[in-house]
This record gives structure tokens, sequence and C-alpha cells, in this order.
């Protein structure tokens, strides 16, 4: 009898270890970021674009943030595929021809019989999905390892996020900014962890626009992160408006008033090279998407 009680009490225990590390095997790459100080926005003096459309990168400011936890990688396709399969959703739909047709310069390259760049491979980025998608992601993460969910739907279109939980979550875009910067180690790169952009970005140029790349396969920049620079967009929490940084506070920014836009940074392998550099933001409809818009998971300290 007591031997009896002796193995059952065994074999849970075996339970628990495995599903714990079951658990752990599911974990992203996630990598310590220090909080810290640093000037957030384009440093005109080494940073020399010009345009119109590259001003809402100024006014340079000083911004400090807490230490915080941000995904070494994009989230990948397979990581997304788990969630769709978990929760019964969805992948989003290829481009059709009436989607090929308002992008004739795609078209050129990817005609619809051999549309490699869209299939669904494990080890790329997630692409085409919207800010809704991405914090849906970030709640069933959180829920699969025991954390509070940051976000609350209260529609379909209105959220509220928690960003004192411990789930995961979309970076700030001032998080995000810090961390592609290199947190206390930056070298003050244009890009996120070279001047050249070749050595550490899938743009234009070097992804011959044949489409995104495996995660982590350029140079990573000085904190250990890959693809901050190209690759896809990524989504960031915030709320967007052009003229923030003009009236961002210093301590831990978390975005401008509500609106209907979201910050996206990084540029991606569609894009021209001045898109790829760390200042360069942008800041789309909340509920749209497009063939490079991705994402990479953020969690508190």
């Amino acid at each position: 009898m007591r031997n009896n009680r002796f193995i059952s009490k065994l074999t849970l225990s075996f339970f628990v270890i495995l599903s714990y590390v079951s658990v752990l095997a599911q974990q992203p790459d996630m990598v310590f970021v220090k909080g810290g100080q640093f000037m957030m926005g384009r440093n005109s003096s080494v940073d020399k674009v010009s345009g119109v459309e590259f001003k809402n990168e100024l006014p340079r400011h000083k911004v400090v943030v807490n230490s915080f936890y941000i995904g070494k990688y994009e989230v990948t396709v397979k990581e997304y595929k788990e969630f769709v399969k978990a929760t019964g959703g969805k992948m989003p739909a290829a481009p059709d021809s009436a989607w090929f047709a308002e992008h004739p310069d795609t078209k050129i390259f990817y005609p619809l019989s051999k549309t490699q760049w869209w299939g669904w491979k494990d080890n790329y980025p997630m692409h085409n999905i919207n800010w809704f998608d991405a914090v849906k992601y970030c709640n069933w993460k959180s829920k699969q390892e025991g954390l509070q969910e940051v976000y609350t739907f209260v529609t379909n279109s209105e959220v509220k996020w928690n960003l004192k939980a411990n789930g995961y979550r979309l970076p700030t875009e001032a998080e995000w900014e810090y961390a592609a910067r290199g947190g206390e180690k930056s070298k003050g790169y244009i890009y996120a962890g070279s001047n050249n952009a070749a050595e550490v970005a899938w743009y234009d140029v070097t992804s011959n626009l044949k489409g995104p790349a495996v995660v982590g396969t350029k140079k990573p920049n000085e904190l250990g992160i890959y693809d901050m620079s190209g690759n896809v967009w990524e989504w960031c929490n915030d709320y967007y408006s052009a003229s923030y940084y003009s009236r961002s506070p210093e301590n831990n920014p978390q975005g401008p008033e509500i609106n209907i836009y979201r910050v996206l940074r990084s540029g991606s392998w569609h894009y021209r090279e001045n898109l790829a550099r760390i200042a360069d933001r942008d800041g789309p409809e909340a509920g749209l998407t497009n063939f490079n818009y991705g994402f990479r998971l953020a969690k508190n300290q």
C-alpha cells in the first residue's frame, strides 16, 4: 500500500515537472534591458536624412525608461501558428488579385503563381497582422504562463491596457527605441547594431524584394537583439502622433492621447534603407495590416 502511494506521488511529481519543462520550452526568448536615460529621436548631426516624412523624428529629447524585457527575435510564424491552433483562429489570408492590383510594384516580384514569400515558413517573422491581432497574441501568451493579461477588450476595436501587469505586451515606443539603440551599451549607431544597414537589416536592397527572411540571420545590436532594423515593421503599444515628441514626458512616456493610430517601428524588407533607421517612425490605423507588419514581445521586469 505504501509502495503504491509512493509510486502515485512519484508519477504526479513526474507530470508536474514535465508540465513545467513544457511551459519553459514554450517561453519566448527575452532579453533583459536595464533601464536608463537616453536621447530619443533623430540625432541630426549624424543621421542626415531630409524630407517632410522624417519631421516626426524630432525634436530629439531626453527620456528615462525603467528596466524591462524585450523579445530577442520578432514573433515567428511558428509561434503565431500555435496561438491560432490553440484559439481556433485563422492565419491571415494571402494576397488576392485585387491586392496585387493595388500594389503593382509588388506584383512584378511576386506573380500569383509563385507567392513563395507568402508561405507560412516557421522561422520567418509573422506578418500581415494588425495591432489587435498582436495584443490578442500577447494576452494568450500571458495566459499560457499563468501571468496577468495586460489587455482588456471593451469592444472589438476598443482596448484598455494595464502596463503594470506582469504579462506579455507590446513595447512602448520609448522602450522599443531604447532597446534598438542598445540601451546602456549603445554606441550611437544609426541602425540597430551598425552604421552599415546591410550588416543588420533586411530592406529592399538586401532582401532583393523577395520577402522577409529567417529571424536572427543578420548581426544583432549591442544588446544581442535581432532585426530591430528591417525584416518586418513592428507594432508598439502607443497611440501615434507625428508631433508627440514636442510634448512627450521625460519619464516612461506611454504615447499621446487616444486616437485610431498606433506606432510602427523598424522598417521592413520591402522598404528603403532610410526607413530601417532606428529613429524612423510610422503610425497607421490599428486595424490595418500589410504584408510586412509584425511585432515582438515585451514584459515588465
